[in-house]
């Protein structure tokens, strides 16, 4: 009988350890481990004891902090399911009940591997190895169950390990792609800011050729004249001027992608001369936004509602950047994307989150009626004080 109870505060330990482990790491206190000591210790006394246990980690799921861009609905069929297997210890036998504690367990494992990855098969795979041992769990004598639960956790621990570092691996070499594939975009940008700026500088020289043309009644050069300044001028069109040169070349260079398209746009934009992020992780930020936002209303139907707005100031010493953008009504809300995906939609949201985590950021994503609205705030350097004494 004891190294049945003990058998069961080993599972609750593995069920509420997984619990614990899945909450996110930045938003729960360290001290928070804690929890796992009563339910662990309820779990002794059989069956009631099994019962309190249950609703203990029940209670530390739903107060540990989640990310929001998962589905809540697994985690309440889990939550289920352990208390269905837990009043089932009043009148079935140990062995029944400690197999279907297993079960929830591996189902739990599951459901954690594939919000780390979304190749399906693997998902088969484990739940195939997953209700073997679950077999082999209920078939077996108490030592056994021992181990075939201590085989279970390795083999949890040593996928999720393998998984995480091929994302990280994966998620590194498109960074780096993406990097250089940014630097080059930042060169252009700004070579193409300033042969505008080149073109504004000798206006009136050019004026003054057209002049020379349109009197002398030379109209096919003059047409000819005009046709090379448009060439030179370029496709961007100044829509922003926020008093940041990078933040302008990116605004200006997508919101005329999304003019084009005939988009409507309330744009507010005003930084100043300050120093923000680093040149290509505020292209990589603000691009990856604005692309994912475009794609979401080129979606739509060209009868729809729809609209862009973007709102980009400095708030608190902090740059703020909300980004609203409409969406098909029956569009697909997949939480799980960025977590799942490895295309390049899904690489760069990872890579939005990374780079916001970089500079000790927020990041906030909301799906409303209609609408998709993106935050985020990157802490910048305080500003120097000069001595006015000096």
């Amino acid at each position: 009988m004891m190294a049945a109870n003990s058998l069961n505060c080993f599972l609750f330990l593995t069920i509420s350890g997984l619990i614990w482990w899945e909450a996110q790491p930045k938003a729960k206190a360290r001290w928070s481990v804690l929890c796992l000591l009563p339910i662990v210790g309820a779990a002794y006394f059989s069956p009631w004891g099994i019962v309190l246990a249950a609703m203990l980690t029940i209670g530390l799921a739903i107060w540990l902090p989640h990310d929001n861009l998962h589905a809540r609905w697994p985690d309440i069929v889990l939550a289920a399911l352990l208390l269905a297997a837990a009043i089932s210890a009043i009148w079935l036998p140990i062995a029944t009940s400690a197999t279907a504690l297993f079960t929830v367990l591996v189902g739990g494992s599951v459901i954690h591997i594939s919000r780390s990855q979304a190749y399906r098969p693997l998902w088969w795979l484990l739940g195939s190895g997953g209700g073997i041992m679950a077999g082999l769990f209920f078939l077996t004598g108490t030592l056994v169950r021992f181990l075939l639960l201590i085989l279970w956790v390795v083999m949890v621990l040593l996928v999720t390990r393998l998984l995480n570092y091929l994302f990280q691996q994966t998620d590194m070499v498109y960074a780096r792609s993406l990097d250089g594939i940014m630097a080059n975009y930042i060169k252009e940008v700004n070579d193409l800011y300033a042969q505008i700026r080149g073109w504004r500088h000798d206006y009136h020289d050019h004026l003054q050729s057209l002049k020379v043309y349109l009197d002398t009644g030379d109209v096919a050069q003059a047409q000819h004249y005009l046709g090379e300044l448009e060439t030179s001028l370029g496709d961007i069109e100044q829509i922003v001027r926020s008093g940041n040169p990078m933040l302008d070349a990116v605004l200006n260079a997508k919101l005329t992608i999304a003019k084009h398209h005939h988009i409507p746009m309330n744009i507010k934009a005003f930084v100043g001369p300050q120093p923000l992020i680093k040149d290509v992780d505020l292209v990589v930020v603000l691009g990856n936004i604005l692309d994912n936002a475009i794609e979401a209303i080129e979606a739509q139907s060209a009868d729809d509602d729809r609209f862009l707005r973007v709102y980009i100031a400095i708030m608190k010493q902090q740059l703020y950047i909300s980004v609203t953008n409409t969406r098909p009504a029956d569009q697909y809300i997949n939480y799980d994307y960025a977590s799942t995906k490895n295309d390049k939609r899904g690489l760069g949201i990872r890579r939005i989150n990374a780079l916001v985590s970089k500079y000790n950021g927020m990041i906030n994503r909301q799906y409303e009626e209609g609408v998709f609205v993106t935050e985020i705030a990157l802490p910048l350097p305080a500003k120097k004080v000069v001595d006015s004494a000096n």
